[in-house]
């Protein structure tokens, strides 16, 4: 028989054990629920952040489109889907909301033309491949009112803490001295920067009289002066991941749901539908490749996409009336609702996965080819180069 001294200690053992085991139980516990979340932050989308504490950056390009101007054009098509998608993978994820501002002068097709600032990328950019380099022909153009209409005409939010509000100048010729009816681009530069605004001026080749104007304008805007050549500088790297990532964009697309009242859906849906044969048929391939980058991190990259605002919980499926949902999920039950939803999730999880992927590649593969010809100085360089460092000033990191 056992003494009791023995039997007290076998005792002792027999706890200690099972303290030790539950305490590696909670450590490993905890130690796995960690590394599926960082499993999970691996596929995170951009900007999942709530609207009101979101860091924003509005941008307004107001691009001369003159008949000079024709290789800038083309290099902004290529090259502006690139640009964003730089800005929000940066640390602080800000939303980017985009305007623009076409000038021309006085007889031309039209003087200014103004796109308001909208998170809807799509609908900027199928904007801007409707851009054509005409008329002009004397060499200052309407540079005070494209200016002034960028400043107090381009939709900009209330200024605030969180939001960087940014314009880029981008022309080749001065403005008009003699048209002392518009508003100077000085007096225009300094009630920018009053506002907190920055305006940065860009310079495309070299006519005489540019460079002193746009100098002045960025001066005075709290902005900084390029210049660049005369065809935007822009080089497009055509990589064997582009047609691929076009596809996918195209699925992606595919997966977009309308919700709303009937006359809003079909709208909604007829909207979007064009905006992808639009871009599909139309837009420069590099800039197919990385728009599909942009809506596979941005959770604001569909309009009115019912799987879109349940993914950010801006939607709640149990608010919508039935009348509401798409045509699809009317006549489910409220489980089949909720598992078809599901379903057309995990599939846009499954395309966004493989876009973020082949995305890696192509960079990879850009950035070699880059590594060869060198740095060039051109529009979308030019454009990162500001953005970073006034960002920065912002506080965006």
């Amino acid at each position: 028989m056992k003494s009791f001294f023995e039997s007290y200690v076998t005792k002792i053992f027999f706890l200690n054990g099972l303290l030790l085991c539950g305490v590696m139980l909670i450590v490993f516990g905890f130690t796995r629920s960690e590394a599926d979340v960082n499993d999970k932050k691996s596929n995170v989308i951009v900007n999942d952040k709530n609207t009101n504490e979101r860091k924003t950056l509005e941008m307004v390009f107001a691009l001369d489109t003159t008949g000079s101007m024709g290789g800038l054009i083309e290099g902004a098509k290529q090259r502006i889907w690139g640009i964003v998608n730089e800005v929000m993978q940066s640390e602080s994820r800000p939303n980017v909301r985009i305007g623009l501002v076409a000038y021309r002068d006085r007889g031309d097709r039209y003087v200014t033309e103004v796109f308001p600032v909208t998170d809807n990328l799509d609908a900027v950019y199928t904007t801007l491949m409707d851009y054509r380099a005409e008329g002009g022909g004397d060499m200052p153009e309407n540079v005070r009112r494209a200016l002034a209409d960028a400043v107090s005409k381009a939709g900009w939010s209330q200024q605030s803490d969180h939001i960087a509000q940014v314009i880029f100048l981008v022309g080749d010729a001065p403005p008009h001295a003699d048209y002392k009816d518009e508003p100077d681009t000085k007096a225009t530069a300094v009630d920018a920067k009053r506002k907190g605004m920055i305006i940065n001026a860009v310079q495309c080749g070299n006519l005489p009289g540019t460079k002193e104007a746009w100098q002045e304008i960025a001066q005075y805007g709290g902005g900084r002066y390029f210049d660049i050549p005369q065809d935007s500088g822009v080089v497009a790297i055509v990589t064997p991941y582009d047609e691929k990532l076009s596809a996918l964009s195209s699925q992606l697309g595919g997966t977009y749901l309308a919700f709303g009242s009937a006359g809003m859906v079909g709208k909604q849906m007829a909207r979007q539908a064009a905006a992808e044969e639009k871009i599909a048929l139309g837009a420069p391939m590099e800039a197919r490749a990385e728009r599909a980058k942009n809506k596979a991190i941005n959770s604001m990259s569909y309009e009115g996409d019912l799987l879109q605002g349940l993914e950010n919980g801006t939607l709640k499926l149990d608010d919508l009336k039935t009348e509401e949902l798409p045509e699809g999920l009317r006549s489910l039950s409220p489980t089949d609702r909720k598992q078809e939803i599901e379903k057309r999730q995990a599939q846009r999880k499954q395309i966004r996965d493989e876009i973020t992927q082949l995305s890696k590649d192509r960079e990879e593969y850009i950035n070699k080819e880059r590594a060869k010809s060198g740095a060039r100085n051109s529009f979308d360089s030019v454009v990162a180069e500001a953005l970073k460092a006034q960002l920065a000033a912002k506080g965006f990191k």
